[in-house]
C-alpha cells in the first residue's frame, strides 16, 4: 500500500506533531506491506534527513511555509506531486486539508487536539474559526481518523457528530525506550521542555516559581523549547532581569533534553490545555519527580501517578497552587508505575495498532 504523507512539521525543528510523525513512521516503515513517500515544504531536520539516508522519497517545496497564504500555495505543491505519485492513502498528520485535494486516493488525517475552539484566547478568533471551518470540511472527505487520546476522541465528536461515523483508531503517541544509559543526579533545578506559550502554561510558570522564591524555595527554573509567542517573550526576559535564577535554553537537541532530564530535581509541565503531553513520559523514563497541572489528560495516560496542582480556578490561584507545589511536591516516585505506563505507550505495541487499522481500512 502507497501512503503519501504531508510531513512538513518534520522538516525543520519539529516539536510535537512533527515527533508524533517521526515516531509512527520510524515503526510503519518497518512493515513490507506499506510503501511511504513525504512531502514538506524543507528537509532540514535531523529526523526528515534520516528518513531520506534510508531510502524513503522526500519532495520539497524549496521554501518554508509560515502564514496561511503560503498553506494554500504549499497544499497546490502536495496536489501535483499526490498526481505524481499516485497513493493509495493521503495522511495529513496535521489534522487540516484546507483546500480539497482530487485524486483516487482515500484521505487519512491525525487529530491532535481540538484547542482552536476549546481555548480561542490562545489562538485568536481568526484562526479558531479557520480550524472550525476547515475541519468541518476536512471530515467531509475524510476516510480514516487518527486520534492521539481518548479524551481528543471524545471533544472531537462532541464538537463534529459527523466524525463518530469514520472508522478511527486510538493511536495515542509513542514513548521511545532510551538509547543510552543516563546517570542520574539532582542539581537543584527545576525544568520545563515544550513550546513557550500561554496555552502550556509558561505565562502560569514563571508567575509561579516567582511566587515560590518569594516564599522561601531555593531551587532554579531551566526551560527549553521554541518561543511561540511575543508576550511569553517580553514575560520571560522580564522574569530573568530580575532573577538569575530562570534560564532559557531556547530550543534544544534530543540528547540535550535527555541530559536536562537527567540532571534536574523535578519536571514541571503545568499546561492549560494539552491533547497528550508526550514530554510526561518522556520524564518517566529517567524516573524524576513530576509537577503537572490537573488535566483530565494527564489522569488518562498517567493513572493518577504524578504530582499534580489545580487549575480549574482563577489565575491568581493558579499561580499559588503552582508555587505550593513547588514548595511540597512529592519527591518520592513510584517507578513500577512508571514502567506500566510507559510501556503501554512502546513503539512495537502502538507501531501495530496503527499499521492494523491501516490495512483493516484497505478497499
Amino acid at each position: 500500500m502507497k501512503i503519501a504523507i504531508d510531513a512538513r512539521t518534520m522538516g525543520s525543528r519539529p516539536s510535537g506533531v512533527g515527533m508524533y510523525l517521526n515516531d509512527f513512521l520510524n515503526q510503519l516503515i518497518k512493515y513490507d506491506d506499506l510503501e511511504f513517500y513525504l512531502l514538506s515544504d524543507v528537509a532540514e531536520s535531523e529526523y526528515i534527513r534520516n528518513f531520506e539516508k534510508m531510502g524513503i522519497p522526500v519532495v520539497t517545496q524549496g521554501k518554508k511555509i509560515y502564514k496561511s497564504v503560503g498553506v494554500y500555495s504549499y497544499f497546490s505543491f502536495v496536489q501535483r506531486e499526490l498526481n505524481r505519485i499516485k497513493p493509495d492513502i493521503f495522511w495529513e498528520v496535521n489534522t487540516v486539508i484546507p483546500v480539497k485535494l482530487k485524486g483516487d486516493f482515500r484521505i487519512m488525517i491525525t487529530v491532535h487536539d481540538m484547542f482552536p475552539i476549546e481555548y480561542v484566547q490562545y489562538f485568536g478568533r481568526v484562526y479558531s474559526l479557520y480550524f472550525k471551518y476547515g475541519l468541518s470540511k476536512t471530515l467531509k472527505e475524510t476516510d480514516m481518523i487518527l486520534y492521539n487520546s481518548r479524551q481528543t476522541k471524545l471533544t472531537t465528536e462532541e464538537y463534529f457528530p459527523v466524525s463518530r461515523n469514520i472508522p478511527n483508531c486510538n493511536g495515542y503517541i509513542i514513548a521511545n525506550p532510551l538509547k543510552k544509559t543516563w546517570e542520574n543526579s539532582d542539581k537543584d533545578f527545576f525544568l520545563y521542555v515544550g513550546n513557550m506559550e500561554k496555552r502550556k502554561g509558561v505565562d502560569l510558570l514563571l508567575k509561579g516559581f516567582q511566587k515560590y522564591r518569594q516564599n522561601g524555595g531555593t531551587r532554579k527554573l531551566v526551560l527549553a523549547g521554541k518561543m511561540q509567542e511575543d508576550d511569553i517573550r517580553i514575560q520571560l526576559q522580564e522574569a530573568m532581569d530580575k532573577d538569575s535564577n530562570i534560564t532559557y535554553l531556547d530550543y534544544v537537541t534530543h540528547d540535550k533534553k535527555h541530559e536536562l532530564y537527567a540532571s534536574m530535581s523535578a519536571f514541571v509541565f503545568p499546561s492549560k490545555a494539552e491533547g497528550f503531553g508526550m514530554p510526561v513520559i518522556e520524564v518517566m523514563k529517567f524516573n524524576k519527580p513530576i509537577i503537572a497541572s490537573n488535566l483530565p489528560i494527564f489522569q488518562e495516560i498517567t493513572d493518577g501517578s504524578i504530582n499534580t496542582f489545580d487549575i480549574d480556578c482563577g489565575e491568581k490561584e493558579q499561580i499559588d497552587n503552582l508555587a505550593a507545589m513547588l514548595n511540597n511536591y512529592n519527591p518520592w516516585v513510584d517507578e513500577s508505575a512508571y514502567r506500566n505506563t510507559v510501556s503501554r505507550f512502546s513503539p512495537q505495541k502502538l507501531g501495530k495498532t496503527v499499521h492494523d487499522f491501516i490495512m483493516e481500512q484497505k478497499i
